[in-house]
């Protein structure tokens, strides 16, 4: 029999803000987080002009987190700020067993082009290739407050694409649901707004390049999408398995009641047009959850505001709730802070979690033209409340990386 896993704590740092307070206020208020970049973090010639990016005036400089001089790495500031949100409110003495890291892909241009022009000898840049040196900073930072020593093998990272976020949790619910771990922290970072990760996505045509307001960059569902916009995020939350929960008389924030990971295996970008192992990812996590699929009163969607991958996840919905899709409320929280890829998952997890907790749906804003394909209930009206006991919340990757997660109301 599996143990109970809950949520006890989390952090954020985002395009809404960098508290979970601030956060949740905006969201609920429909509030969008997307910026005109040019001239600002780009030149202004640079054919992406928008980006959902943290606001980092607020963020101690990487100097006073130990992590170096005279480099540009937001990443890791952002990460650590975060974590540093949620020890303020978790006690020391009390051992966390393991980290699941869901990491952006090893080294990007811009630090090594920043290392190599403010060089020093004492340069950390290349112990950031390894996936893992800022796990491991986070372990060193946890075990310093009497939090435990975390064992390597139980310092974790992913990189999943868009996935990674959702995967992460899903592996720490498996590590504390089959007794391997007690308490696990999940991190999340993706600072990719940069010129060269940018570009990465502009050449895959999957920027969103059109002349609008910034605020109306991104429209999921639309019959005007034109693609998604890069977002940054840092998340953590800690997982938990019940009976450890209880003992300290710990405040239960949700349930992680269902996990389930499929793989396309099709191509590198597009899902596959048949929808197989999306729909199969969805059942898959609502199965593993012990429950049936007219207890799901939510869907976080994945919901990019690309042209394919909006249609095919509404239509994976139509599949797996049949008639009942058009019942069930479905928003996607990318239309407010875009897209900040291995981090989204963790995102829109805390996002479903203050949802459970408020009895509230956040909407999707800028949903003015529907597309005819996409004709469910996508919460356009602004936040909406609601009875909720499940939510079920969607992340796709490229390459066709499926990951679901459900969570219910404590």
């Amino acid at each position: 029999m599996k143990t109970e896993v809950v949520v006890t704590g989390y952090g954020i740092s985002s395009p809404l803000g960098n508290s979970i307070a601030e956060f949740e206020n905006r969201m609920f208020a429909g509030e969008s987080g997307i910026t005109d970049i040019r001239g600002i973090l780009v030149p202004k010639n640079f054919p992406v002009p928008f980006g959902a990016v943290i606001d980092d005036s607020e963020i101690p400089s990487s100097e006073a987190f130990g992590l170096g001089s005279g480099i540009h790495s937001p990443g890791g500031r952002y990460l650590l700020f975060t974590l540093q949100q949620f020890l303020e409110k978790f006690p020391e003495s009390i051992e966390i067993d393991g980290i699941v890291f869901a990491t952006p892909a090893g080294i990007y241009f811009d630090l090594v082009y920043d290392s190599l022009k403010h060089y020093n000898p004492e340069c950390f840049l290349w112990d950031e290739m390894r996936a893992e040196w800022i796990a491991e900073i986070v372990a060193a930072r946890l075990q310093a407050r009497g939090n435990g020593s975390i064992a390597p093998e139980h310092i974790i990272s992913i990189n999943s694409a868009c996935a990674a976020g959702s995967n992460a949790i899903g592996m720490a619910y498996q590590m504390i649901s089959t007794g391997r771990m007690q308490r696990c922290l999940v991190c999340a970072v993706d600072s990719g707004a940069w010129e060269s990760q940018l570009m990465n996505f502009h050449l895959l045509h999957t920027l969103t390049t059109e002349d609008v307001p910034a605020s109306k960059a991104s429209r999921p569902f639309s019959k005007s999408r034109a693609g998604f916009v890069k977002g940054e995020a840092a998340a953590v939350l800690l997982l938990e398995s019940r009976p450890a929960a209880e003992a300290r008389h710990a405040e239960v924030l949700s349930f992680v009641s269902g996990y389930a990971f499929t793989s396309d295996a099709y191509r590198l970008t597009d899902g596959r047009e048949d929808n197989l192992c999306v729909v199969k990812a969805m059942e898959d996590a609502i199965a593993d959850a012990g429950i049936a699929t007219h207890q799901i009163g939510y869907i976080n969607a994945h919901g990019t505001s690309t042209l394919l991958n909006d249609r095919l996840e509404t239509q994976a919905i139509k599949k797996v709730f049949g008639d009942a899709a058009y019942r069930i409320p479905v928003s996607s929280l990318k239309s407010q802070i875009g897209h900040s890829t291995v981090a989204a998952g963790t995102v829109e997890a805390i996002a479903s979690i203050l949802m459970l907790q408020r009895q509230k749906i956040a909407p999707t804003i800028n949903l003015d033209d529907p597309d005819p394909d996409c004709d469910l209930d996508y919460v356009t009206e602004g936040s909406r409340d609601v009875s909720l006991e499940y939510i079920l919340s969607n992340s796709f990757g490229f390459g066709g990386q499926n990951a679901c997660l459900v969570f219910k109301k404590a």
